[in-house]
């Protein structure tokens, strides 16, 4: 018994049986801190297996339970799940389950499901139902959910304004479809001359790029309305007065009669010359808080400013910079502009405001109990949102994200999903070649050389 406890067979089992303890020890704790720590990373380039930006900031953001019951056959549910699964790793708030139309007939009736692959989203007494397995659908759903009311958006018409009907390059088609996919109600025909004025059922006010100046009456409608509260979003062309600068003044917003001109060469790398000012440099506020790192680009853009302090506005930020080689020129014919120093404004150039102020007269809303603060936009172009830059970059988030702040949703702020990067490898023929020898006779050469190696040696 002494020698067997003193052998080698017990000496190497025994090391053996506590290393494969420990290992499995190691596995255990590993297994349990995954489970309870766990981290999920997505090393694509276009981010396809995570959920977008505006997705999470939605999730982070809410406030009440959202339940979303969908009415997918069993075949059918694979992907969608997976989608689900993402949002409820973000929210505890968030859960979902799956109902099979053809094995819970009654299910599907209590519902009035007319089709398969239809989500139904619950939260509290409000319902939205999508059709489909988009992400895009389902975040613009939830986000109408929880918002509880539809939000009215009216465009000013009359003054050679951009269309939201408009297919050409300058219309406004995409940002239509935007403020649409958002759940949004659009009302494009608000003629002030003949209205008189803003409908208190309106929740944003949109000005885009009108041609010609606004009547006095038109001005003092809108000033009415921002007074008692409202929200606004001007976007003014360089060489218009449309009146309403004097306006905007009492805000502390100054509307400059000139151009921005980009000196800084960056531009030309995207075949723009110097009338359009490309910035990547953002003020601190909500509506730029998701843009750095991201390009804007504007065509013709004038130059808006602070104008001093002013009763009852408590926040005027500026929101969009130019580069330090840029400059606003005041000379509006000139065909080669050059910097003078005694009329022109060096940059960097701020081409956007943004405003919160206390409302100047008492007036509540319909569906409101509280009465909201005077929220004004400024941009000092209308071309970055329309429909041939409306894609670039971050132009179409910054219209947006504008749109969403001034209609007080911050949780909407957010950069939204590009479509997946598309990146062909394209290989020549040699190129072709060396990898077929490398697949069919390099590598699998590599183990039969190194057993060869062996036997020798051992040999």
């Amino acid at each position: 018994m002494a020698s067997f406890l003193k052998g080698r067979t017990l000496k190497y089992g025994s090391n053996a049986f506590v290393a494969v303890l420990i290992m499995l020890g190691i596995l255990v704790v590993v297994n349990f801190l995954s489970n309870r720590y766990h981290r999920r990373f997505d090393t694509t380039e276009g981010g396809i297996f995570s959920l977008s930006d505006q997705t999470v900031t939605l999730l982070d953001s809410l406030k009440k339970d959202v339940q979303v019951i969908a009415f997918f056959r069993e075949q059918e549910k694979s992907r969608y799940e997976n989608l689900l699964k993402e949002y409820a790793y973000h929210s505890k708030r968030f859960s979902y389950r799956f109902v099979d139309p053809d094995r819970q007939p009654a299910e599907a009736n209590r519902y009035e499901i007319q089709a398969y692959q239809t989500s139904v989203i619950e939260v509290g007494d409000m319902e939205e139902r999508i059709t489909g397995s988009e992400e895009k659908a389902l975040t613009n759903a939830i986000a109408k959910a929880v918002r509880g009311k539809v939000k009215r958006v009216y465009f000013l018409v009359g003054h050679g304004e951009a269309s939201i009907e408009s297919l050409a390059r300058d219309g406004y088609n995409r940002v239509k479809q935007a403020l649409l996919e958002a759940n949004y109600t659009l009302h494009d025909s608000l003629l002030l001359a003949r209205s008189r004025q803003v409908p208190r059922a309106c929740d944003l006010l949109i000005v885009a790029g009108p041609k010609t100046g606004l009547f006095q009456a038109e001005v003092d409608s809108i000033r009415v309305y921002l007074e008692a509260g409202g929200a606004a979003l001007f976007l003014l062309d360089p060489g218009v007065q449309t009146g309403l600068e004097p306006m905007l003044k009492d805000w502390a917003i100054a509307v400059n009669n000139d151009y921005v001109v980009d000196g800084s060469g960056v531009g030309r790398l995207f075949g723009l010359d110097y009338s359009m000012p490309v910035a990547a440099q953002y003020g601190a506020h909500p509506i730029t808080s998701k843009h750095k790192g991201l390009m804007t680009f504007y065509m013709m853009a004038r130059s808006v400013t602070r104008e001093g302090p002013k009763p009852g506005v408590e926040g005027a930020l500026e929101l969009v910079l130019t580069s330090p080689r840029s400059w606003g020129e005041s000379d509006l014919s000139s065909k080669k502009p050059t910097f003078d120093p005694e009329s022109d404004m060096r940059g960097p150039i701020s081409l956007a405001m943004a405003v919160s102020a206390s409302p100047k007269r008492s007036q509540h809303r319909p569906g409101e109990d509280a009465q909201r603060k005077t929220l004004i936009v400024v941009f000092g172009d209308s071309d970055f949102a329309n429909n041939q830059f409306f894609g670039a970059q971050g132009n179409g988030d910054l219209f947006l994200n504008s749109v969403s702040w001034l209609l007080e949703e911050g949780e909407m702020i957010s950069i939204r999903p590009r479509e997946p990067g598309h990146r062909p490898l394209s290989l020549t023929q040699r190129d072709a070649q060396w990898i077929r020898w490398l697949s069919l006779v390099l590598l699998p050469a590599i183990p039969v050389i190194a057993g060869v190696l062996v036997w020798w040696r051992r040999r």
